[in-house]
């Protein structure tokens, strides 16, 4: 499989990327450039097509028509496990782990899948090591070494989440695609999952559908605004703050 150019200045380019549910358009015409690196973050009314657009992108949906590019790739027929294979990572808006399995383990098992394609527990010693290794480097970057031993169950709700992108970190991404990561958290579980996508960021591209007004303006490199389907606006924090049509689309919300 032929690999992303790097040097290509986009993540994604997206051309008429269209997608109808029985006649209606949920992301209608989008055409855009998503710059690599940084925090793009992706904002809207509910039904504004965001999810749906982060489905197309991530390979779980088909367009009706348009194209998908990444890296220079024409990905727009690739399954999701051939768009991961290639630095696609994704997070849904419901935790999806291994709730009876420790902490430890569900790291490890992503991290020995990505390495082996494979989740056996019983490997030989001289495996172990290599896996231990990431491992713990992975549990490091999520803030959840201390917790390593416990069942994934009795994580926090903030914790579990953090939990599942240490998941996706196993692939070490080109790019990250967070679907409302920080839904259902508390202030604290908030400050820490921002904390978490900062410290993740350099080196990679951080996509991120969110609501948190706060948070999109202070961690975002660009912000994209959808509504009805289509792209309202493109522009930094500042930009989309004082842009009239975003105002009047959120009734003078981000003022």
């Amino acid at each position: 499989m032929k690999k992303p150019d790097k040097s290509v200045a986009y993540a994604f380019k997206t051309e008429g990327l269209t997608r109808a549910f029985s006649g209606f358009r949920a992301v209608n015409e989008v055409s855009i450039e998503i710059p690599r690196g940084g925090v793009r973050t992706i904002i809207g009314p509910n039904g504004a097509g965001k999810t749906t657009f982060f489905n197309l992108l991530s390979g779980l949906f088909p367009p009706t028509s348009g194209r998908i590019y990444f890296g220079g790739i024409d990905v727009t027929a690739l399954d999701p496990y051939r768009r991961a294979r290639l630095g696609i990572a994704r997070s849904f808006q419901i935790t999806n782990i291994f709730a009876k399995l420790s902490v430890y383990e569900n790291v490890r098992l992503a991290v020995q899948a990505v390495h082996d394609g494979s989740a056996n527990f019983f490997l030989p010693a001289r495996r172990m090591g290599d896996l231990a290794t990431k491992t713990q480097a992975i549990l490091g970057d999520i803030g959840l070494l201390p917790v390593a031993e416990s069942l994934a169950e009795n994580l926090s709700h903030g914790d579990q989440r953090r939990l599942e992108i240490g998941l996706v970190l196993a692939r070490d991404p080109d790019v990250l695609l967070l679907d409302e990561p920080l839904a259902g958290m508390s202030p604290t579980e908030t400050h820490a999952t921002v904390e978490l996508i900062r410290r993740i960021s350099p080196g990679r591209t951080i996509m991120l559908v969110e609501h948190d007004m706060d948070v999109v303006m202070s961690i975002s490199t660009s912000i994209t605004v959808m509504q009805t389907g289509q792209v309202l606006a493109v522009g930094t924090p500042d930009e989309i703050r004082a842009n009239e049509a975003v105002q009047r689309a959120y009734l003078g919300g981000l003022a």
